[in-house]
């Protein structure tokens, strides 16, 4: 699953890796009126991009699809309706529009790397064979995203993410993933400490692992990500004590109430630690003005729906049913959920 703010996208990138080792453009009408029209353009993506970042799916889709019966050669609007697809779970179509923008911009970098996240969500999805085929994609995209900017860090990180968690026959390993963290070094500090830590994990140094999470939260300008990082590395070890005070860490650093608690509130409910705290914090994020592309309001709201289902408050847990089905109909875990 695409899920709910796993770490900064990958998320929800890569659960390829237990399956494997188990085996621009603003748009523009017609040109009568130049100024306005470049306006009007330029409000349209504005209002395109809040719609992905507050989860509004059937919203964007609308807006993005009329754009496109309008203009079929805009990359940025198939870049942006594949990355809509890609919080419904929508792996096909996905794919799809990704391809489709890098076709049309073959040299821009972050279409390439949105191509790899597509193909690494529906891997992770995928039977072994098809997988297979798929994480080597995930890695082609990802290397050429690097390749055709160098400064892209997002990128960078993304592709030193696969490298820790696939095996070698896919291309995996920490030797390159340590060459990637040299280059993000100089261009995000915190970026390199938490690809660091992540390659210290890998080699079960959990001492270095940790001392690097917290260069991490040290060196960050917003670091409520790198402390629910920090708890994510004590979860994996069961030491739930520290995972819940780095959570409450994190909730501190982030006074915008953004994606971070999602993650944290993610932790506490698959480990069974603190429902209580948990509910809180999905609410707070849903209440925030602080929302992301990172964890769309639809797939919380059917997280927090989960969560008050599994607490005995079906009535409740209905209405954040609701709510997911209509920011996003194609959304299956809200077509599936009982709405009364």
């Amino acid at each position: 699953m695409h899920s709910v703010a796993r770490s900064k996208h990958v998320h929800r990138l890569l659960s390829l890796a237990t399956l494997m080792i188990g085996c621009g453009t603003i748009v523009a009408a017609a040109n009568t009126d130049g100024v306005n029209q470049t306006v009007n353009g330029a409000d349209l993506q504005i209002s395109i991009q809040q719609n992905l970042n507050d989860g509004h799916a059937n919203d964007a889709i609308a807006q993005l699809q009329q754009q496109l019966s309008k203009d079929s050669g805009n990359a940025a609007n198939h870049n942006l309706i594949c990355r809509v697809y890609i919080q419904e779970e929508r792996w096909t179509e996905a794919e799809q529009e990704c391809n489709r923008a890098v076709e049309l911009e073959p040299n821009n970098s972050r279409y390439h790397q949105w191509l790899g996240r597509a193909y690494g969500d529906a891997a992770a999805q995928a039977s072994l064979t098809r997988a297979y085929s798929l994480a080597k994609k995930v890695h082609a995209e990802f290397e050429t995203a690097v390749r055709l900017d160098p400064t892209n860090q997002s990128a960078l990180s993304d592709l030193g993410e696969y490298l820790i968690d696939v095996p070698r026959i896919l291309g995996g390993g920490t030797g390159r993933a340590e060459e990637i963290a040299q280059r993000l070094q100089p261009l995000n500090a915190s970026r390199y400490h938490e690809l660091q830590a992540k390659i210290n994990a890998k080699k079960s140094d959990d001492s270095g692992a940790e001392q690097e999470w917290r260069l991490a939260i040290q060196s960050s300008p917003h670091p409520a990500d790198a402390w629910m990082g920090l708890a994510e590395f004590y979860a994996e070890r069961k030491n739930f004590p520290a995972m819940r005070q780095a959570i409450q860490s994190g909730i501190a650093a982030d006074r915008g109430r953004g994606p971070a608690l999602v993650q944290g509130a993610t932790l506490l409910i698959e480990k069974h630690q603190d429902p209580v705290q948990a509910e809180q914090m999905l609410r707070q994020y849903l209440a925030s003005d602080q929302q992301s592309e990172d964890a769309p309001a639809f797939q919380v709201q059917v997280q927090l729906g989960k969560l008050l289902a599994a607490n005995g408050d079906e009535s409740a847990a209905e209405k954040e049913f609701a709510a997911a089905h209509a920011l996003a109909s194609a959304y299956e875990p809200a077509q599936q959920a009982p709405r009364g």
